[in-house]
């Protein structure tokens, strides 16, 4: 009897073995992506802000000033408010122009989308006089 249970034993382990082999495999998905649908490419991945961190990469010289962005908002709501009919227009369109140069450097380091950028810049032609 001691030895059917042993030849038992090993019978089993010998059938589980294999299907332990090809169940490791075999691919799944992560945990938190169970159907696979978001897949980056290395590219991708190389390219990430959080990657660039973790390797050091990221340079901080794109990254805009707090008082930067607080000038435009300011400036912007200003031209809101603002009649057309004011005698600095000369001084007040070389500022549009100036505010349009830095929203399209914000675009092109990926701090605004190409939509905001195209509304912020149509605010600021209207404002030209």
């Amino acid at each position: 009897m001691n030895q059917f249970i042993r030849n038992l034993v090993l019978v089993v382990m010998l059938f589980s073995y294999p299907l332990t082999v090809l169940a490791d495999a075999t691919a799944r998905p992560k945990a938190n992506n169970k159907l696979g649908i978001s897949k980056k490419t290395q590219e991708e991945k190389d390219n990430s802000i959080i990657n660039k961190i973790f390797k050091g990469t990221y340079e901080t010289s794109k990254v805009i000033e707090n008082e930067d962005l607080d000038k435009i908002k300011l400036d912007i709501e200003e031209l809101k408010n603002r009649k057309t009919g004011s005698n600095d227009s000369v001084g007040s369109n070389e500022r549009i122009l100036n505010q349009i140069k830095v929203l399209s450097e914000m675009k092109k380091d990926g701090i605004l989308t190409n939509s905001e950028f195209n509304d912020k810049k149509k605010l600021l032609l209207d404002k030209l006089k």
